[in-house]
């Protein structure tokens, strides 16, 4: 539950999302592919699933990223990240329902390579998440289709864990709502400057890994938009009814 004295979020089902940019409809379509997550779907596999808070500059709770853990202590211990987002979509968008477990909070859902290509994301609620593209996600042309495919179905994107503006990634600044850049990477003057390139794009800037007052007072200073981190809240796993 959010902390007492939580606003109610901004985001919710999020209709009006902040500085949404649509793509256009590609000319090429190239079909996706199937992966595990139609495997699991809907299966009645006990699994757990934890939710770490995402705040926004008034420090209330807007947002929750979704991990998957295979008990229940809240310590990641998954190898296969296809199975772990199939996990957490059964779960929480199947036998538990995303109402419950949100609150009516938005749901970061981390997709790989092989389950952003997949056929599965479209029975996502687009109203109701957040794509987060990994950062083990090779980028190339059809991986910047199917961001853009997705863009143009209503869905909203974050980059997960960014520490660089590269040449494959630049098609995809110009697409996703949201760079989570990863603090703990970067020392302070760096920060500054990706902070500064990044502004030049419309996405929206979350700090992750926040984990000190130190950390969360220097980002603040550099004006990011949302935060995440330890200082801010630990996932909290549960299971399922």
């Amino acid at each position: 539950m959010p902390p007492s004295g939580v606003v109610q979020p901004e985001w919710g089902r999020m209709q009006s999302w902040p500085g949404k940019h649509r793509a256009g409809r590609s000319r090429q379509h190239m079909p996706p592919r199937t992966t595990p997550m139609e495997a699991i779907m809907g299966s009645q596999n006990e699994v757990f699933v934890a939710r770490q808070p995402i705040l926004n500059q008034e420090r209330n709770v807007i947002a929750y990223e979704l991990l998957f853990r295979d008990d229940g202590s809240g310590e990641a211990r998954v190898s296969d990240g296809a199975r772990a987002t199939a996990q957490v979509i059964a779960r929480v968008f199947g036998r538990l329902g995303v109402h419950s477990v949100m609150g009516g909070c938005a749901a970061f859902v981390n997709l790989d390579a092989e389950t952003l290509l997949g056929r599965g994301v479209e029975r996502l609620p687009k109203e109701d998440v957040v794509l987060e593209l990994l950062e083990t996600i090779e980028v190339d042309e059809a991986i910047v289709h199917r961001c853009a495919e997705l863009k143009h179905l209503g869905y909203r994107l974050a980059l997960d864990d960014f520490c660089a503006i590269t040449p494959a990634y630049e098609p995809l600044l110009g697409l996703v709502d949201i760079v989570k850049i990863d603090v703990l990477q970067l020392d302070p003057d760096a920060l500054e400057r990706l902070v500064r390139r990044l502004r030049l794009y419309p996405a929206r800037l979350l700090a992750e890994k926040v984990d000190t007052t130190e950390r969360a007072r220097r980002c603040r200073a550099l004006g990011f938009d949302f935060y995440q981190g330890f200082h801010f809240g630990r996932p909290a796993a549960f299971a399922g009814a």
